[in-house]
């Protein structure tokens, strides 16, 4: 089989998500430290699909003790977002015109995919791996023992992009090429 080529989103294909700007915009009061701490032990819940984008946005503004709705939350939310880097998706452009195969595999909560969605083709992929579907994240192994066998290719015809340390570490326990 040919090489394919995995990509990461936030941080390799688009900017990542401005928590700062979020938090600075659903109006809390409480400290951003704490915020984000809460955050991080909530967003593995989201990211795995335990919960809904919905519960976990719920969670968050309880916690921040914010009176902004939900739906007030959400556009908030895909405004910070981030763009696409254009770069990325001229390279991404490239390698398709040249016949080869390019996959999605990123730590995603649906809403996260939601708002993709409205900023880029993503049938420009042959396939879409996204955690809060497949019940795991890259930080674990599990993630990328799916992704070969749904490729039904070795490890070494993998080329993987990815923006962090712990997820290029279990790629490579794996044995895919980054």
């Amino acid at each position: 089989m040919q090489d394919v080529y995995v990509f990461d989103m936030g941080g390799v294909i688009k900017e990542p998500f401005n928590l700062e700007k979020f938090y600075l915009n659903i109006g809390t009061t409480i400290k951003f430290e704490d915020f984000k701490k809460y955050w991080d032990e909530n967003i593995l819940d989201a990211e795995m699909g335990n919960i809904t984008s919905n519960e976990f946005l719920n969670r968050i503004l309880q916690y921040s003790l914010s009176t902004t709705t939900i739906e007030k939350t959400k556009e908030i939310y895909g405004e910070c977002t981030g763009n696409l880097y254009t770069d990325a998706i001229n390279i991404l452009s490239l390698i398709k015109s040249k016949g080869k195969q390019i996959y999605l595999l990123s730590n995603l909560k649906q809403i996260d995919f939601d708002y993709l969605k409205k900023k880029l083709d993503i049938n420009i992929f042959d396939d879409i791996f996204l955690s809060y579907k497949l019940g795991c994240t890259k930080n674990d192994t599990k993630i990328f023992q799916i992704l070969i066998d749904k490729l039904g290719t070795s490890p070494n015809n993998i080329y993987f992009f990815d923006d962090k340390k712990e997820n290029i570490s279990n790629a490579r326990k794996m044995g895919i090429k980054l």
